[in-house]
């Protein structure tokens, strides 16, 4: 069978990555599968895939904007995010960076192909499950839409036990502009104290507990 497109599959689960690549195998498509940062870049040094499969969360990506200047760099490939579990806050993040496929690993086999062949073609590919969650999903997640990308920079900056002075070196900006962004996120939320904030933070997905500091 003529190969349908090229894929490139950067994961770093095992199970994943050969799950991958006998579903596709058997649909036709050709592909490749690295495991960091380094292999994929090196690999789209002399590669233009058809389509980018990746878990953002898992895989060696410093933070989100890797997947923009990604994005950005390579036009031509477009990327799909397939990870174990997503949020709203997570999902408007993912379209700040330009990502508009997104499917879940939990996904079954046909709205996983869906997905690949609608992101190929240049297309939204958001999967059923992932829709339920845009439609249905309210809360801490929803509120959390209210802040802006350097807002939650500096709360999960703020999980991790930085001060504010550590922050505004860590960020390259004023003490004043990090005191300015903790009113805002303060005022945006309606918390009172660094403790209320992680917990509505934990709650609407934009840290988990294991990255809280105390």
């Amino acid at each position: 069978m003529k190969p349908k497109g090229s894929i490139l599959i950067a994961d770093t689960q095992f199970l994943t990555t050969e799950a991958l690549r006998s579903m596709l195998d058997a649909e036709g498509y050709g592909m490749s599968v690295v495991h960091t940062r380094t292999e994929l870049y090196e690999y789209l040094k002399a590669n233009e895939p058809s389509l980018i499969i990746t878990d953002y969360i898992l895989f060696d990506f410093r933070s989100i904007n890797d997947l923009r200047e990604l994005g950005e760099l390579h036009d031509g490939s477009p990327i799909l995010v397939l990870c174990n579990s997503v949020n709203q806050m997570q999902i408007k993040e993912l379209n700040q960076a330009g990502i508009r496929n997104i499917a879940l690993k939990t996904d079954d086999r046909t709205e996983l192909l869906q997905s690949v062949t609608t992101a190929m073609k240049g297309k939204k590919a958001y999967s059923g499950s992932v829709l339920d969650i845009l439609l249905k999903e309210d809360g801490p997640a929803e509120d959390a839409c209210l802040l802006t990308t350097s807002e939650i920079e500096i709360v999960r900056l703020i999980s991790t036990g930085l001060t504010t002075k550590e922050i505004a070196v860590k960020k390259h900006v004023s003490f004043h502009t990090v005191t300015t962004h903790r009113k805002n996120i303060f005022r945006k939320l309606g918390v009172s104290s660094s403790p209320e904030l992680m917990m509505f933070a934990i709650k609407a997905g934009l840290i988990y507990n294991i990255e809280y500091h105390i």
